[in-house]
């Protein structure tokens, strides 16, 4: 049978030091493989995990002469009958002599990103790093499990409401990179929505509350029954301009993620109750409006801490009450843009405001990281793979 690998995304790959042996490497890509099976040509992706015990004398002056694979491992999945063996073996083949090399180019990596000129630097006196990706000869890419707490005596514990994954890019000569996934942000509004921190009741109270904004906020944004007047003209006739309102944001469903070009929003899909408190409780709803409320998401790193805000976009009303003339709703939308810019979205950014302490990772001061957003497809090394069969095989290298 004849067997080839034609294209394979970024291997994934974490060191385990085995003190007095060497080192446990294990090894996770995805794989499109074709056969040249007479008759039943085959074309399949399937994903590769691998676990190599390599001896090694644990120092940066070593060759293949002194490092050698003694042991591997390999689970290919789905398992495809015809495929399995013929695959197995030609993967022991690569692997057997990738497991030295992962270990040695790990060294050269981080020797660069460190500037070190020991060459006789000890494996071990760096410590096992996350799970990485090597991407070059001076940078390296590694996959983070943000944790939250006290650092004590150098270690940390993992949040067991917020597990926040982020990519940490390392590269001689550049700032560290953070980048921040889809998944991740949908994690942190998750956990805002479950404490119900995105439904709130804005008063005249609360408006008055927000410090940072009086003197800021216009008059036509009051909460009294007259703001309505330009809107709905025939409440003048029924109900005095000087009763107070209440608005009940709430949401209908789900907050919706989105990553365009490295920016990165959410929408909020809210109804608008619009009440007046002083009215027995059959009248005081006076109307409800759906809205698609539009936030922009920033995240930055400040003190060494990973942090978000929320800064609103955009507002829809999706659907208005039979008594508001069509002409008028973007009147009140503006209206509803302007009180929600004042009261909700300080009031959201408070429940969303989220200090992640980031790791010492290789020693490289992150309190300067820049922060990106990407999709998973951005990232190096591709998360699905691309490509067809029948084409030029590629090499199963890690760099």
């Amino acid at each position: 049978m004849g067997l080839r690998i034609v294209n394979n995304t970024l291997p994934k790959i974490s060191l385990r030091s085995l003190p007095g042996f060497g080192h446990q490497v294990d090894f996770n890509t995805q794989l499109l493989v074709e056969s040249s099976v007479p008759g039943q040509p085959l074309c399949e992706q399937v994903e590769v995990d691998a676990t190599m015990l390599v001896q090694d004398t644990w120092t940066a002056h070593q060759s293949n002469m002194n490092c050698k694979t003694v042991d591997i491992n390999t689970h290919v999945s789905p398992r495809v009958p015809i495929l399995d063996e013929p695959l197995k073996r030609l993967l022991s083949d690569v692997l057997s002599d990738l497991g030295c090399n992962i270990i040695n180019a790990k060294l050269n990596v981080v020797n660069s990103l460190l500037g070190s000129r020991n060459q006789m630097l000890p494996l071990g006196a760096l410590g096992d790093l996350p799970p990485f990706s090597i991407l070059g000869s001076d940078s390296i890419q590694l996959d983070l499990n943000l944790l939250s707490g006290n650092a004590e005596a150098g270690a940390v514990a993992p949040t067991q409401q917020l597990p926040l994954a982020a990519t940490l890019l390392l590269a001689t000569g550049r700032p560290p990179q953070l980048s921040l996934s889809q998944d991740t942000l949908s994690t942190l509004l998750e956990q805002v929505q479950g404490q119900g921190a995105l439904n709130l009741s804005i008063t005249n109270s609360l408006m008055s509350s927000q410090s940072p904004l009086q003197g800021q906020v216009p008059e036509s944004t009051s909460l009294s029954v007259s703001a309505l007047f330009p809107f709905i003209p025939q409440l003048a006739r029924s109900l005095p301009g000087s009763l107070p309102l209440e608005l009940r944001v709430r949401m209908r469903d789900e907050p919706v993620v989105a990553v365009r070009d490295g920016r990165a929003t959410v929408t909020l899909k809210a109804s608008v109750d619009v009440h007046v408190p002083a009215l027995q409780t059959s009248q005081g709803l006076l109307f409800s409006v759906d809205t698609d409320i539009v936030l922009n998401i920033t995240p930055s790193v400040s003190d060494g801490k990973l942090q978000t805000s929320l800064a609103l976009d955009s507002i829809k009303v999706t659907r208005s009450p039979p008594s508001l003339n069509p002409s008028a709703v973007p009147s009140l939308t503006e209206w509803l843009k302007q009180i929600l810019t004042a009261t909700y979205v300080p009031g959201v950014n408070d429940a969303f405001h989220v200090s992640v302490p980031l790791p010492n990772v290789l020693n490289t001061n992150l309190r300067n990281a820049e922060v990106t957003i990407t999709d998973a497809d951005e990232l190096p090394g591709q998360a699905t793979l691309e490509g067809y069969c029948s084409r030029v095989a590629s090499m199963l290298l890690p760099f």
